[in-house]
């Protein structure tokens, strides 16, 4: 079964988010926001074999943290600085462009990386 490889480049206000699968990238923004994402998940919640890469960018993740927990997708959290390193020196740079780079990278990589799993309640509040 062909994987599907979900790019998400996340800043304050929106998603930028690249969907790979059977070879082709389907682009979408939405916004930051809890509604939006779930609404988005929805039509990923019965398939298998989903992979979900964004960048590490701090608090603007919480959002996408807290509603991915509740679904059972393989998620992985890249290193910013790792990421750029694997794509050498390149051209052009917009949210949908790393959202895609996002996504190459992951389909390359999920095999090396470590999957994300949720902090623990303690450490969430120790962190706030």
């Amino acid at each position: 079964m062909e994987k599907i490889v979900i790019g998400i480049d996340v800043s304050k206000l929106t998603l930028d988010i690249c969907i790979q699968e059977n070879g082709v990238n389907r682009f979408d923004t939405i916004a930051n926001t809890e509604k939006a994402i779930k609404s988005f998940l929805k039509q990923f919640v019965k398939r298998q074999n989903i992979l979900i890469g964004m960048e590490n960018t701090g608090r603007f993740n919480i959002l996408l943290y807290n509603v991915l927990i509740q679904h059972s997708f393989a998620v992985y959290v890249i290193n910013p600085l790792h990421l750029k390193k694997s794509m050498g020196l390149v051209r052009g740079k917009n949210d949908k462009i790393d959202s895609e780079r996002i996504a190459v990278f992951l389909l390359k990589n999920y095999m090396d990386l470590q999957q994300w799993k949720p902090n623990s309640k303690v450490i969430e509040k120790i962190k706030l």
